[in-house]
């Protein structure tokens, strides 16, 4: 008999077995966890390291976020973001706003400014989509605060001043329309920040203004102590700027609106310095009373924060005024304490501009010993500042003095006493 080799119960192979159809609960699992990585690809993908643009987390926690998986289904690849990507989710998701910015930011629309790395792409995308959230939702002030942290991050961190001015214009914007005008201070001085910045002043001073204005309005004294600080500076600059193109009434309107600023943020110096200045250009336009009671209101600040420099500078032009106002007593009298003031401290310029003048005040009033006195001072001075023009006037002003006092005395020998003029001439005795 005759046996059929028979063959072996291998499973059947794999490609000719009929498939079960994936029941339904199966089915959903996998379908929704592929729409899970899908969407983490396209629009929020997990951050790998740190995010340079090192913000603070914001409420709502939009920071990095995973897609939740469940089991073992792990994809196997995530696509990269890219900055057009990142445009495209956030439009999709319904922020308008946010992916007008995100574009401007991340295709160097601000000086060149490209956001390129994908933490910065995701990050930026995130605080956007917060603070338009936020927004969307009422929450106007937390709004506000991404905004403006957005602002300050580019203003300080990255020193990009034209993406900063357009976060700040949208926080002034969102705080005006929303009444929370402590907010739209901060936007005002971030606004005048980087218009300071960036040389441009004036736009500055417009800025710092209108946040003073809202700051008297609605009583708010830390925001009107702060925008003064920076006003002081502004219209300092702003002064100088005018009076070196000769508009001396415009600098000096200026230089007093910066006094005002400066006695509003509580600010000594600036105050002395404004005193100053306004002194000297009054000094310029012939208002001497001006003159004076500037500058001695400058003399009284400095005195106050034992400023040396600023209390002989102020006796010198104090000096000077009471000269041009024909009061020579007074003249001569600040420059003995100026002399003083600056040989008890060491300053030696000063000093020598004393002992010149004191010279050649006490020369015009033909006291001419005092006059030769401190013009050898004067000269001495010259030598130890080592100073070559100021020698040479100094020894020309003291070979007139010198001069000078001897024409005097040989007139008063002719007149007065005829014996010690006949001792000179036999002896040749010094006067």
């Amino acid at each position: 008999m005759s046996l059929k080799p028979q063959r072996p119960n291998y499973p059947k192979p794999l490609l000719k077995r009929k498939l079960t159809p994936m029941r339904d609960p199966a089915q959903k699992r996998t379908t929704s966890t592929r729409k899970v990585f899908q969407e983490a690809s396209a629009t929020e993908m997990p951050q790998t390291g740190k995010s340079s643009m090192r913000l603070q987390p914001s409420r709502s926690g939009t920071g990095s976020r995973k897609a939740a998986t469940s089991g073992n289904e792990v994809p196997l690849s995530v696509e990269k973001v890219t900055r057009e990507g990142a445009c495209v989710a956030t439009l999709q998701s319904g922020f308008p706003q946010s992916y007008i910015d995100l574009f401007y930011l991340t295709h160097g629309k601000f000086s060149d400014l490209e956001i390129k790395t994908e933490s910065d792409i995701t990050e930026l995308k995130e605080r956007l989509t917060n603070a338009e959230k936020l927004f969307q939702e009422g929450d106007f002030p937390e709004s506000f605060r991404v905004y403006h942290e957005l602002g300050g991050y580019f203003e300080k961190t990255r020193e990009n001043y034209d993406s900063a001015t357009y976060f700040y214009k949208r926080c002034d914007e969102l705080a005006g329309k929303n009444q929370l005008y402590s907010e739209q201070t901060t936007a005002l001085v971030g606004l005048g920040n980087c218009a300071y910045k960036t040389s441009k002043i004036e736009s500055a001073i417009n800025f710092y203004e209108k946040g003073i204005k809202i700051a008297e309005f609605h009583d708010l004294k830390h925001s009107l102590y702060t925008i003064s600080k920076s006003l002081t500076e502004v219209y300092r600059l702003e002064a100088e700027k005018l009076e070196f193109n000769g508009r001396t009434d415009e600098a000096l309107e200026n230089y007093l609106k910066c006094l005002e600023a400066a006695k509003t943020s509580e600010d000594k110096i600036a105050q002395g310095n404004a005193c100053y200045q306004i002194g000297l250009i009054f000094f310029k336009k012939e208002e001497y009373e001006a003159a004076l009671e500037y500058l001695e209101e400058y003399l009284k600040h400095s005195r106050a924060v034992n400023y040396t420099e600023g209390i002989t500078s102020a006796l010198a032009k104090l000096a000077n005024v009471h000269q041009a106002m024909g009061e020579i007593q007074t003249a001569i009298e600040e420059l003995e304490q100026l002399n003083k003031e600056a040989s008890d401290n060491d300053r030696q310029e000063a000093q020598a501009e004393a002992t010149l003048n004191l010279g050649l005040l006490y020369q015009q009033q033909e006291n001419h010993d005092l006059a030769v006195n401190y013009l050898r001072k004067h000269y001495e001075l010259a030598r130890k500042l080592q100073d070559r023009n100021l020698i040479d006037s100094a020894s020309v002003s003291l070979g007139m003095a010198e001069a000078a006092c001897a024409a005097s005395k040989f007139s008063e020998l002719i007149s007065d006493d005829f014996e010690k003029l006949l001792q000179w001439k036999v002896k040749r005795t010094k006067f």
